[in-house]
């Protein structure tokens, strides 16, 4: 009997005023389908950069992809970015219990990039096996 692993994506909105994304607070997947997570940056300016953290619990954040205007891919995931900039997604190709973390969509220029806009906008995700959805402690 095959078994089904539910993963749970679950996005927080981020409360600070500074804040320059916003993201859905919910989304929800079976564990080896994709996962895609949207940021919303409509304040983005001309030479600033997107850049996608996972803090792992207990763990600091962890660097995961960054792109300026064309789309970009590596080894864990994809950076879409649309053609005006205000907005991105995040693809998990392939999502499983090893993704359970906190992911950050930052808009920064490369100078500043792990200052003070790294905590303001958080989006968990949370695997859970056999379809019985668990909320995490992100």
């Amino acid at each position: 009997m095959r078994q089904v692993t539910r993963v749970t994506v679950l996005l927080l909105l981020g409360s600070l005023s500074l804040a320059k994304t916003t993201q859905p607070i919910f989304i929800e997947s079976y564990e080896g389908q994709e996962v895609n997570i949207s940021c919303n940056h409509t304040k983005i300016a001309t030479n600033e950069y997107i850049y996608w953290y996972r803090q792992f619990p207990n763990q600091g954040p962890q660097f995961v992809i960054q792109g300026f205007k064309a789309n970009v891919a590596n080894e864990v995931a994809s950076l879409l970015i649309s053609a005006d900039r205000t907005s991105s997604t995040l693809s998990l190709p392939m999502a499983a219990w090893r993704d359970t973390a906190v992911y950050y969509c930052i808009v920064s220029d490369t100078v500043s990039q792990m200052g003070l806009h790294l905590c303001s906008i958080p989006c968990g995700v949370g695997v859970t096996a056999q379809g019985k959805p668990q909320r995490s402690a992100f």
